[in-house]
């Protein structure tokens, strides 16, 4: 098998002796990473859409002139060239490539529900929010496995992407497990965390904790040695690849020479052997159907994706399934003492400080609060939504206060999709189609008005004016936090998976992205996703069996 070569004849499909992942998102490239380290050959299987090359190069002029503000004209320009159910996304250098030719391959009809899915390379990581916290050990009570067995891969994802570590009040409940430096905080960040720090003792002992987000920022994959240079514009696509993107794994693991690379294409279809699992792909650019043999097949295609493939394949069509969702609830707040960030902060503009809300009148699980700080892309979302009535100089002083709390709920207190797959027909180009339909769950309303009740009794320890009258809470599946749809059981029964992520009456089949997750705490998934995955993909070889 020759070095880390792009295939592209249909008569090299045929492979036994190697194990085959399917995509290449964070839990793609993280079981790659540990099978070959592991010591196996490894197809991936990577749809391949990439960053336009106009983008590419505006990128490239940005970097040698550094004019941040034609830099977000263009950006803008660009962005208002965009069809309108474009205007509200978290764009790469408002390129829509991340979501191009996804109703003709990942065909869905939803309903009061939102499941992005995309067919680029390093999936959906390129507009992620780069936090990377791990689970508590209270969200593993009901998984087949605690965090103590998840430990040692939380350690490994730190060498595919930079986890910070940071000593606050929330170390102990979240450790940290990588030794990157943490990016410093914005003058708005700043200001709030001084607040809470003021009152710590009081907030305790309601049940109020904090510290600083952990976000996945750092020099690894970046131009710059420093890392993150603090341009202000994160919510565009890192134009310095300093926050973290799967895509840039894939390029590293190429010039393994145990890795193969099959772009270009998705999997519509499996089936297990007693030796072996066929797969059977459709190349994307040439529409011709292909299949190729492997020992394991390793599916992280994304929770909904996954889901399809699985349910193809077991021919489950008369069954319903539910995707999870971590439900995101939207709180404007506003700082009492202005700050002067500028319409370009120059900071980094994700996540800023994490507060964790522990309140039996809510539920037994936190609740966990991420605040972000102003930035530029705050007024690209308003004018999506009302058009040239939003002018940032007449909202200067406004924006100079507001920040904006995204509260996430477990699983318990979330509304739900359900999805149903149809049989495939002889003219499908990619997967069989697919019905979601969001289901809300009235205690997430309730959930919203007592977060906003106890943000407003303790405005004054927070230093806040919290905005209760503009909270929001979108339909089920917008916080992108999808997943348990296929839960791990001690002892699984049709529709979940064992502690290796094997489907039921599957022994050569793991599904190793959120889809396999027991159940959805509030804490993001993403640093989780991909632990797992590797704890599946190096159990998977008997390297660490238990």
């Amino acid at each position: 098998m020759a070095a880390g070569r792009d295939v592209m004849d249909a008569e090299a499909l045929s492979n036994s002796g190697v194990d085959c992942v399917l995509g290449s998102g964070p839990a793609g490239v993280s079981c790659a990473h540990a099978l070959l380290q592991c010591g196996r050959k490894v197809i991936l299987v990577d749809p391949g859409r990439r960053l336009p090359a106009d983008r590419t190069a505006l990128v490239e002029e940005f970097r040698r002139d550094g004019d941040r503000g034609r830099f977000l004209e263009q950006l803008r320009a660009l962005r208002c060239n965009l069809p309108q159910e474009m205007q509200g996304r978290k764009l790469p250098v408002s390129s829509a490539y991340l979501y191009e030719e996804v109703e003709q391959y990942l065909p869905a009809r939803t309903s009061k529900s939102h499941v992005l899915r995309s067919l680029a390379s390093g999936g959906l990581s390129a507009v992620w929010g780069g936090t990377v916290m791990p689970m508590a050990e209270e969200s593993f009570r009901d998984w087949p496995i605690k965090r103590k067995e998840m430990e040692p891969f939380y350690r490994k994802v730190s060498g595919l992407m930079d986890v910070p570590a940071v000593c606050d009040d929330l170390s102990e409940l979240f450790p940290n497990y990588g030794d990157a430096a943490p990016t410093a905080l914005s003058e708005q960040g700043t200001q709030l965390i001084a607040n809470l720090c003021n009152n710590r003792s009081s907030l305790a002992a309601a049940g109020i904790s904090f510290g600083r987000c952990r976000s996945a920022i750092g020099p690894m994959y970046a131009t710059s040695p420093r890392g993150c240079v603090y341009c202000g514009l994160c919510m565009y696509g890192c134009p310095y690849r300093a926050i973290f993107s799967a895509e840039y794994v894939v390029d590293r693991l190429k010039s393994n020479p145990q890795l193969t690379l099959y772009p270009g294409r998705i999997a519509v279809d499996f089936e297990e052997s007693e030796r072996s699992v066929t797969v059977r792909l459709y190349h994307l650019g040439t529409g011709v159907s292909e299949t190729l043999n492997c020992e394991r097949l390793f599916v992280a295609c994304g929770a909904s994706t996954s889901l399809r493939l699985v349910i193809d394949a077991q021919k489950m069509f008369d069954r319903t399934f539910y995707l999870k969702d971590t439900q995101l609830i939207a709180i404007p707040i506003f700082l009492r003492r202005s700050c002067h960030p500028g319409m370009i902060p120059t900071a980094h503009a994700l996540g800023q400080i994490s507060i964790v809300l522990k309140d039996p009148e809510l539920c037994d699980e936190p609740i966990h609060l991420q605040i972000y700080g102003f930035n530029p892309f705050v007024i690209d979302l308003l004018r999506a939504r009302w058009g040239v009535l939003i002018r940032p100089s007449i909202l200067r002083s406004v924006f100079s206060q507001m920040m904006l709390v995204m509260a996430y709920l477990p699983r318990q207190l979330s509304g739900q999709i359900a999805v149903k797959v149809s049989p495939p027909l002889a003219s499908d180009a990619g997967l069989a189609p697919a019905h979601f339909s969001g289901e809300v769950n009235p205690r997430a309303r309730t959930a919203a008005r007592l977060i906003g009740r106890k943000l407003r009794s303790h405005q004054r320890q927070l230093g806040i004016w919290p905005a209760l009258a503009a909270t929001q809470i979108p339909d089920a599946g917008y916080s992108n936090h999808l997943g348990a749809c296929l839960p791990m059981r001690h002892s699984p029964e049709p529709g979940e998976t064992d502690r290796l992520g094997r489907p039921y009456g599957l022994k050569r089949v793991h599904v190793v992205d959120s889809a396999c997750f027991s159940d959805l705490p509030s804490e993001h998934l993403t640093f989780t996703i991909m632990a797992n995955s590797m704890r599946i993909a190096t159990q998977a070889t008997g390297k660490d069996l238990q």
